[in-house]
């Protein structure tokens, strides 16, 4: 934000790719998509992009599901799914910055993997499975099918 407003109070901003930016904008519009989420996708990385797509397919599931009970939409907007997805945010926000504080004090000190051992007991037993992107996965499975159970309860 601060290069356009750089950009515009110098009278250097390339004008040129913000007119394009406006045309596919546009464009994409009258398709019959929403620009919003085409824009994040193309701005943020697929690391963040792909969390946020996985999401966006349980809230599909949920609305088809809803639809199909013939329950109002307004419903599922304030229901406990909304609530349920804030707070996987918001903790996975201060799981980051957890895990950034204890990479930056084992970066100082050397000592990070010997106090995660440690502190998780299983960390040696485990092995390379605790490692595993296999148990990210699961667990991103697990967290997704536990969305689309409580987006479908009623208040």
């Amino acid at each position: 934000m601060a290069l356009i407003t750089d950009g515009i109070l110098t009278h250097r901003l390339p004008w040129a790719l913000v007119l394009i930016g406006v045309f596919l904008t546009i464009a994409i519009e009258l398709m019959g998509v929403s620009s919003l989420p085409v824009a994040v996708g193309v701005y943020l990385p697929i690391t963040t992009s792909a969390g946020m797509f996985a999401g966006g397919i349980v809230r599909w599931l949920v609305e088809r599901r809803v639809r199909s009970a013939n329950r109002s939409l307004a419903e599922i907007e304030s229901g406990p799914g909304v609530l349920f997805a804030s707070g996987l945010i918001a903790g996975g926000a201060i799981c980051g910055i957890a895990v950034a504080a204890i990479a930056g004090w084992g970066s100082r000190t050397g000592k990070a993997a010997d106090w995660l051992a440690g502190a998780v007991p299983l960390y040696h037993q485990l092995g390379w499975f605790a490692t595993s992107a296999v148990v990210g996965l699961i667990m991103f499975a697990i967290l997704g099918f536990l969305l689309y159970r409580t987006g479908l309860r009623r208040q």
